[in-house]
């Protein structure tokens, strides 16, 4: 195996490379981008079978509760506990004490997940009436059988995201982020081979997707624990609580976890305020929601991710000009990025939704009155896009530098905010209303943190972050896709033809004009990558 310490036991102090985290973004975005559209097929098959059903809403609420646990012990608060200590380890050369803390927060880790998933089981009547308190009769029992199915799948999730960590902290990024394709593959095998093969419907239908998804968490860990296992020389759980490393992590772990549990309160507020919206309004909000993570989850997921062990690296040296100095390049190449990517996405979601979600999901009990709806609340989610994506990597600098506290509270700010739109909202705007609260308090919570770092490491990076071309790209692209729609009518093409005919004029703008003016060449990226 090649040996990965660096070439000197001492913290670095040299000067930052940002372009290490566009190489690592560029990874994590190939395995997201090939994750999500699987994804997206897998949610392409789910709505030619059920569509915006009774049984849509099922699954929807109760892999939302199901959730819980991957959520608050999963991606986000290891990246905010665990990601930034063992990568700190590593950087100043301390290779056995961190690899001791790996197999020790695995044996920890793995104890709480079975407990959470045997009270998830126990409890899911109770959390699911407090989740989705608009089912009633039937749908209410179905989603209770499907949600106890959910919970093991999701513990499974949790130490999937804990091999995910190690990966990462060895800059090994596209593995972790592709995996997911396993969990979706396994759901769309189930859907097809019960719904067409055995005829099943409703209920019967669901509970196959239930136990697909159960099957491909497990396929999907078993895929990440043998590269995990080969970094770390073995994958002996330990239970070593006295350990320095894993008090570290546990003093960061109140407020990792404060700021999850907030986070997923908020969706699950969300989840319940939709409920009560009548028949199929949790299957669009579903629907919705898997379209604007596609890029969200590029720009945010793939930018923190790629982030976290680089700024971690930083704060191993003790000269904080320095510091500071790696922390806000890094910083601002990543906001640079997310700009030039979120707002002409934005564009996108907001004019041709309806080609958008005609598209991806227009097939079968699918219909245009649901792809009119889903339009219309993904139109909404566009604008949420550069705020939470934002908010991910203004976080990620927080956990590099130790702070778990001050994205936890900013977070408790944004729950109270979206909620209280929301409320305010839904009764006139439908769904639409419920997602623009959500939106409101991403870009409360976005300029919260975009303060705080400010003043803590003496700047965002701004200068990095070209507005006047990312406007004009944005411009290009919206322009290039309303120009195509009168060309479409003109030709007579079908709905399929037309949506192909201006999303692709959009993309091709980005494709041409992006690098034109000088703000996205992936290829560029990929050859500083190389010289890293």
């Amino acid at each position: 195996m090649r040996d990965e310490r660096p070439a000197a036991n001492a913290p670095r102090s040299s000067p930052p490379r940002p372009q290490a985290t566009g190489r690592g973004a560029i990874l994590v975005t190939a395995g997201i981008v090939l994750s999500r559209l699987v994804g997206l097929v897998r949610q392409r098959v789910a709505a030619h079978y059920l569509g915006t059903s009774m049984y849509a809403d099922v699954l929807a609420a109760a892999f939302r509760v199901g959730n819980i646990t991957q959520n608050l012990l999963g991606e986000g608060t290891l990246s905010a506990s665990f990601i930034p200590v063992y990568a700190k380890l590593r950087a100043q050369g301390k290779t056995e004490e961190a690899r001791h803390f790996a197999l020790s927060t695995l044996g920890l880790l793995g104890a709480v997940v079975v407990a959470a998933s045997a009270v998830g089981v126990l409890c899911a009547p109770w959390l699911t009436t407090l989740v989705a308190a608009g089912f009633e009769g039937d749908k209410l029992a179905s989603t209770v059988r499907v949600v106890r199915v959910a919970f093991p799948m999701t513990g499974l999730l949790v130490l999937s995201a804990w091999a995910l960590g190690v990966l990462n902290a060895h800059r090994r990024f596209f593995l972790p982020y592709a995996a997911p394709v396993l969990w979706s593959l396994a759901q769309i095998a189930a859907l097809v081979l019960a719904g067409s093969f055995l005829g099943a419907e409703g209920e019967d239908l669901a509970m196959a997707v239930a136990w697909g998804a159960l099957a491909g968490a497990g396929l999907q860990l078993l895929v990440l624990l043998p590269s995990a296992r080969r970094l770390l020389g073995g994958l002996s759980p330990r239970f070593d609580h006295r350990d320095g490393a894993v008090r570290e992590a546990s003093r960061r772990l109140p407020g990792a976890l404060l700021g999850r549990g907030v986070v997923q309160l908020s969706g699950l507020v969300d989840t319940l305020l939709v409920s009560f919206l009548g028949p199929g309004s949790n299957a669009v909000f579903n629907y919705a929601q898997t379209i604007y993570l596609l890029p969200m989850s590029l720009l945010g997921t793939g930018e923190a991710a790629a982030a976290l062990p680089e700024m971690a690296g930083d704060t191993a040296g003790v000269d904080a000009d320095a510091r500071n100095r790696a922390l806000r390049a890094r910083l601002g190449a990543s906001l640079a990025r997310i700009a030039t990517l979120a707002l002409p996405a934005t564009v996108v979601f907001a004019l041709f939704g309806r080609e958008l979600v005609g598209l991806l999901l227009q097939t079968g009990s699918f219909d245009e009155a649901s792809t009119k709806r889903v339009a219309e609340v993904l139109a909404a989610y566009g604008f949420a896009l550069f705020g939470n994506a934002s908010v991910r990597v203004l976080a990620t600098t927080c956990y590099a530098l130790g702070d778990t506290t001050t994205p936890a509270r900013f977070a408790i700010y944004r729950v109270i905010a979206s909620t209280a739109v929301s409320f305010a909202l839904m009764g006139p705007l439908d769904v639409v209303g419920v997602v623009l609260g959500a939106v409101l308090a991403a870009w409360l919570e976005a300029a919260l943190l975009a303060l705080r770092v400010k003043r803590t490491i003496g700047g965002l990076g701004l200068e990095h972050v070209h507005a006047g071309r990312v406007l004009a790209l944005t411009a290009l692209c919206g322009g290039a896709g309303l120009g195509a729609r009168p060309v479409a009518t003109a030709l007579g093409t079908a709905s399929l033809g037309s949506s192909v005919l201006v999303l692709g004029a959009a993309a091709l703008a980005f494709v041409v004009a992006a690098p034109t003016l000088g703000l996205f060449s992936v290829k560029g990226l990929l050859r500083r990558g190389k010289k890293a």
